[in-house]
């Protein structure tokens, strides 16, 4: 089993929704959603009996939950600002996927998430998420680039809040959407740099 934890001490950049999106294109997989709002959860409860499975654990206790996981992915939904929690998970994970909105404020915080990162040792890639459609983000991608690798752009859409609403990935939504098509793109790109 491959763990990848998805990662930022800022709120508000997109952890959950791409953790789900990831999740089903992954194919079998797990998602702990360690994070208080539990929000994976509640796409969880949304999609039924569909995959992924979601678990609702405490950041302290994911090592502990492994143990329970099954499936090929486990994709690990983490809080924002809870460092030592982070560092936990950092530790446990096979990749930290760290996420990064397009923005002054997400980058100002990013400090406090590659300390932790680096304090846990980790392996780690970025993940540039909610970005504007139009936006040219070279200069961004070249600066985040000096730290970790940094994966194809995922771009703000109308299908990830739609699809989410309904307990769905954009992959199920609107296969042939861009976001699907964003999302299909940075899984694959994941997996050949995990490989």
């Amino acid at each position: 089993m491959k763990k990848i934890a998805i990662v930022s001490r800022k709120g508000g950049v997109g952890k959950s929704t791409l953790t789900m999106n990831l999740a089903v294109v992954a194919g079998p997989s797990t998602i702990i959603d360690t994070d208080p709002q539990a929000s994976c959860a509640d796409w969880g409860d949304r999609r039924a009996d569909d995959p992924p499975l979601v678990h609702t654990v405490p950041a302290g206790r994911v090592q502990v939950s492994l143990k329970r996981c099954q499936t090929d992915w486990l994709f690990v939904d983490t809080q924002p600002s809870a460092e030592a929690s982070l560092i936990e998970i950092a530790q446990i994970a096979d990749l930290c996927v760290v996420v990064l909105r397009p923005g002054q404020l997400e980058l100002d915080a990013l400090g406090a998430t590659l300390a932790a990162i680096r304090a846990a040792q980790a392996q780690a890639v970025f993940c540039i998420n909610q970005a504007h459609p139009q936006a040219n983000l070279t200069e961004l991608i070249e600066g985040l680039a000096v730290y970790y690798p940094v994966g194809p752009l995922i771009r703000s859409r109308a299908d990830f809040p739609a699809s989410v609403a309904e307990g769905r990935a954009v992959t199920e939504w609107n296969p042939d959407g861009k976001a699907a098509m964003e999302i299909k793109n940075y899984w694959l790109w994941l997996q050949e740099y995990l490989n």
